[in-house]
């Protein structure tokens, strides 16, 4: 009877249970499957309808004007001299007199680590040193009466130079456990704590010098030939936007990067009513005090920031977004180093409704 009442129970669930649960889990994967199909073919309706849109704009074309031959770059202000040094010596960290955001002197005192044993080893060091000297001064002595001879002698006196040698690096090594400044500016990065124990190599903290800065700028061949080192330039920090520092070029790479551009590096003292901090940005002025006829196009054409200029050109009724290089910037317009040429059709307003590609009509 308990088989007969198994075997029905199998029965039901092969011919009932177990097809409508393969029949639930198929009509969840066309579900799912429906559903996926719906959302790319809704992708592929939203960038077909803004490829089959025909888009409004306004063009400029780019035209010849006499533009001045100052420019001006942005920049980052980074400290003129930045340390990261790490403990030359070994041993366990006696006294640290630095914490985070103090600021240092050259050569002062910032640690001092375990001398004890070098100490005690230098003790040995300067007696067996001194014990050698005698002891040479005696043989140079004897060697007259021939009661020892030359070569003796000589290795006395490589005895002693051994001595000597090592008392001088015992007193290296204990010089480096007075761990000081190498430079002065203001701590950060603390890395190490009383007792803990240093090798050498390990990190110790960080010193920045923001008594002077620098500025790191990518010149553009037509602009790298008008700079030279020594040059005086007018920086303006975006955080202080009418004061300005007058800072010198203080190199220009002699070669360009892989962007074809050439690094460039302004140094200025950081003024003390308007102090700035490393990481701040500004603006670096050029000036040269002349004009020159260049193409030039609206500033309103501009896709994207100064610093990665795009525009969109009109090919064949498309927009085509096109990368170009610029020159001195004015409230009106731009200087076009690159990317463009006389008689290009440049979008000038619509540029927010299209994408590459675009299908663009030119209204007036």
């Amino acid at each position: 009877m308990e088989n007969q009442e198994q075997q029905k129970k199998k029965g039901v669930f092969r011919r009932i249970i177990l097809p409508a649960l393969i029949g639930v889990l198929l009509l969840f994967i066309v579900i799912n499957k429906l559903g996926n199909n719906k959302e790319k073919m809704e992708a592929n309706a939203s960038i077909t309808d803004k490829k089959m849109t025909i888009f409004p704009v306004t063009i400029s074309e780019p035209k010849m004007e006499t533009v001045s031959q100052d420019f001006e770059l942005n920049g980052n202000f980074v400290p003129d001299h930045q340390l990261s040094f790490v403990s030359e010596a070994s041993g366990r960290v006696r006294s640290l007199n630095i914490e985070n955001g103090d600021y240092v002197n050259e050569g002062k005192v910032i640690a001092t680590l375990d001398s004890e044993q070098i100490r005690i080893d230098l003790s040995l060091a300067k007696t067996t040193l001194d014990k050698a000297k005698s002891d040479l001064e005696k043989y140079e002595r004897m060697v007259a009466s021939g009661a020892v001879n030359k070569q003796q002698v000589e290795e006395m006196r490589m005895t002693m130079n051994t001595a000597d040698a090592k008392v001088k690096t015992l007193q290296h090594s204990l010089k480096l456990t007075t761990i000081v400044s190498p430079i002065s500016g203001v701590v950060s990065n603390v890395a190490i704590e009383k007792g803990s124990y240093l090798a050498p190599g390990t990190a110790i903290a960080d010193i920045v010098d923001i008594k002077s800065l620098k500025m790191s700028v990518k010149l553009l061949d037509a602009q790298v030939v008008r700079v030279q080192a020594g040059q005086s330039v007018q920086i303006v920090p975006d955080l202080y936007a009418n004061s300005t520092i007058t800072g010198k070029v203080a190199s220009v790479s002699p070669q360009a990067d892989g962007s074809k551009k050439f690094d460039t590096e302004i140094r200025f003292v950081n003024p003390v009513k308007t102090p700035l901090k490393s990481g701040m940005t500004g603006k670096v002025k050029f000036t040269f005090g002349g004009t020159k006829e260049a193409l030039t196009i609206p500033i309103k054409c501009l896709v994207g920031s100064i610093k990665d200029p795009k525009v969109y050109i009109i090919q064949d009724g498309q927009a085509k977004l096109t990368k170009i290089e610029i020159g001195s910037v004015d409230d009106e317009k731009i200087e076009i180093v690159s990317g463009l040429s006389k008689g290009m059709k440049v979008v000038k307003t619509g540029q927010l409704n299209i994408d590459n590609g675009s299908k663009v009509k030119i209204i007036k």
